[in-house]
């Protein structure tokens, strides 16, 4: 029978990452201006600075703005990464805490009835939990993979990918239809009995 206490549910907060969203973006902000604003102030000395090598040292501000204006895009990319996961789960997150509820009632309604693998009804609806939740799990990893893999896409760090049972490093998760016919924690499916 469906384990409901084995059903994975958010544990972060999604108001605060999406208050760090906004963090991040501002601090991305103030870092582009920093490195525009030591480049801007440090070219005003031009005018009274006057030496052979004025044109070499005036110049040397510039990677300054041009590597803070880099830095503040990634920074940028990743707000945005954390936003976007934020939206793609937020649905998620609510459909599992549901998926639990259910699945709580469930157990309750069918706990000491003996008989209920003969009821073709209930089976179907307990298989049709189980399949809802293994669909939003794997929704769920999805959507870390995609978060993950616009953040570290931005440093050349490792792409995950949807596990295949080998023994690759950069798994993390299943896709839904994988999960299918898997032993999970929260159940196996059922066969109505005759």
């Amino acid at each position: 029978m469906i384990k409901p206490e084995a059903i994975p549910q958010y544990t972060g907060d999604l108001g605060q990452l999406e208050k760090d969203h906004a963090s991040l973006t501002k601090d991305a902000g103030h870092i582009r201006e920093t490195g525009s604003s030591v480049h801007t102030q440090f070219q005003a000395l031009s005018a009274y600075y006057r030496a052979p090598e004025a044109e070499q040292l005036f110049a040397s501000t510039k990677p300054v703005k041009d590597r803070a204006d880099t830095f503040a895009d990634d920074l940028e990319k990743v707000a945005t990464s954390l936003s976007d996961y934020a939206t793609e789960i937020r649905p998620l997150v609510t459909k599992l805490a549901q998926l639990k509820t259910d699945a709580t009632t469930f157990v309750n309604e069918n706990k000491d009835d003996d008989e209920w693998e003969y009821d073709g009804d209930k089976v179907e609806e307990h298989n049709q939990l189980r399949d809802d939740i293994t669909a939003t799990v794997a929704a769920f990893w999805a959507a870390e993979r995609t978060c993950h893999n616009k953040i570290t896409a931005l440093f050349g760090g490792t792409q995950m990918v949807a596990g295949d049972g080998s023994e690759r490093k950069d798994q993390y998760g299943f896709n839904a239809e994988d999960l299918k016919n898997a032993k999970l924690p929260w159940g196996d499916p059922v066969e109505e009995k005759h």
